[in-house]
């Protein structure tokens, strides 16, 4: 096997391998998004985004228990 033909190689099995890694990283984190989601619909929470973006401001306003710690 010359070298041309084993830097080939090599470049074929990075580029499989690095695909199937992408594809199993996206799997897990669809998997996590829809366990999220139903979770999210199993405590009642409404799933809009507009509502989401409403509770997410609402927390984002509030301050950090740690930064009160951490002041006194």
């Amino acid at each position: 096997m010359t070298f041309v033909q084993a830097l080939i190689a090599f470049i074929v099995v990075y580029l499989c391998v690095y695909a199937l890694i992408s594809r199993i990283c996206q799997c897990i984190e669809h998997c996590a998004t829809a366990k999220a989601y139903s979770t999210l619909k199993e405590n009642g929470v409404s799933v809009s985004l507009e509502n989401l973006q409403k509770t997410i401001n609402k927390f984002k306003e509030k301050p950090d228990v740690e930064q009160k710690a951490t002041e006194k």
